[in-house]
């Protein structure tokens, strides 16, 4: 078959990211040990998100999307093909380790660790504190309001998938992924304009685009919350 091809020529890519999935386990089930060390932390958790952002997003394009839920969704309904979904290597792995990890950690392996936008905002936003650039709190009563937006967006292309998943696909490019990652900027301006609209805000605000826009984060969030357990402590 041809996906045993494309496995077969993507070895090390491959390779690589499963040892980077391992790594990232290892932090998961020692983070105790780690926080208590905050500069160790720092300097695992900065050079872990470099490494999503410059190899795993920019170099390897293996960045997930809100697409790739809606087209495994609707396939189950018409004619679900291993085939289709085993052709993109480093895609099914990433899945198939989110999926995993949603047992144990919910969505924060992906959105905090394996994100490559995610990555790339919370490095700029790193650089921005570095520099003193003011960092906006949003006042609760704003936040509560906020951040139920990226469902509402999920819910949006969810329903237009099973109408038509080309419109669908077109809507999801309120994800900059596409034009930031896999593009790497070199697009027509308005998604570009987008884009940086979205990490200029996330300057401010850490995390601006996760935690109110981003419906591939909302797509994790829904079965998150049944996980089996609650190995992951939050700060």
């Amino acid at each position: 078959p041809l996906w045993v091809s494309i496995w077969e020529m993507n070895r090390v890519t491959m390779a690589i990211t499963v040892a980077a999935l391992l790594v990232l386990t290892g932090i998961f089930f020692f983070q105790d040990w780690l926080v208590k060390r905050p500069k160790l932390f720092a300097w695992v958790r900065t050079s872990y998100l470099v490494f999503t952002l410059v190899w795993l997003g920019w170099y390897a394009n293996a960045q997930l999307s809100v697409v790739n839920v809606l087209t495994f969704i609707n396939s189950l309904v018409t004619s679900f093909r291993w085939e289709f979904f085993l052709a993109a290597p480093l895609i099914f792995i990433l899945w198939a380790a989110v999926a995993a990890g949603l047992l144990f950690w919910g969505r924060g392996p992906f959105c905090g660790w394996l994100c490559p936008f995610g990555a790339l905002q919370e490095l700029l936003n790193k650089v921005a504190v570095k520099l003193k650039i003011p960092q906006v709190k949003v006042p609760w009563g704003l936040h509560e309001r906020l951040w139920p937006i990226k469902y509402i967006i999920f819910l949006g292309l969810f329903g237009l998938s099973f109408y038509s998943m080309a419109y669908a696909e077109m809507l999801a490019e309120v994800e900059p992924f596409k034009t930031a990652i896999i593009l790497k900027f070199a697009r027509e301006w308005p998604f570009v304009i987008f884009a940086l609209t979205l990490l200029a805000a996330g300057l401010f605000i850490e995390r601006f685009y996760c935690r109110y826009l981003c419906p591939l984060g909302a797509a994790l969030a829904i079965p998150g919350r049944i996980r089996m357990f609650e190995w992951l402590k939050r700060w």
